[in-house]
């Protein structure tokens, strides 16, 4: 029996008509990156730093996830795989973690618990994304909308999972 709440297809297609209303208005201001102000290139860099931070941190997130319930870890892979292809999208690389380098929050004892804490730092990330939608020029508008969609499922999938 399915549950009563958005498919997929549904959340997808949402963020898809979000995302070019987002890219309807931020195709007004930029007609391509190289016409870009200085001020125009300082704001997508930071756009961009944002996301690298976000991330990073969500991949730390799984890992530290993955360390306290380690049952977890093969059905998560995918979407920390996906983080790390998102942060490398925007240009990041994830520094090495130490080894044995403590969560900087303690992770929930209990898996429902950990999956909802990674459900709600998805969608931080989802958040993240959309709030910065608007001051991106329309390359990096897609990928913002690209990558929030992409989150926005995770989210779902690890709050029907928790």
């Amino acid at each position: 029996m399915r549950d009563a709440g958005p498919t997929r297809r549904t959340v997808l297609a949402g963020l898809g008509a979000f995302a070019a209303l987002g890219l309807g208005a931020t195709a007004c201001t930029s007609d391509d990156s190289s016409g870009r102000t200085p001020a125009q290139r300082k704001a997508e860099d930071e756009i961009r730093g944002r996301a690298q931070d976000s991330a990073a941190a969500l991949l730390d997130r799984y890992d530290a996830v993955f360390a306290a319930h380690p049952a977890l870890a093969g059905g998560l892979r995918p979407y920390a795989d996906e983080i790390a292809l998102h942060l490398a999208a925007f240009g990041g690389t994830r520094p090495t973690p130490a080894p044995g380098a403590p969560p900087a929050e303690p992770v929930p004892a209990d898996a429902p618990g950990a999956l909802a804490d990674l459900a709600r730092r998805e969608q931080q990330g989802v958040d993240g994304r959309l709030v910065d939608l608007p001051a991106a020029g329309p390359d990096l508008a897609r990928l913002l909308a690209s990558v929030a969609a992409a989150q926005s499922v995770h989210v779902r999938q690890l709050s029907t999972a928790a």
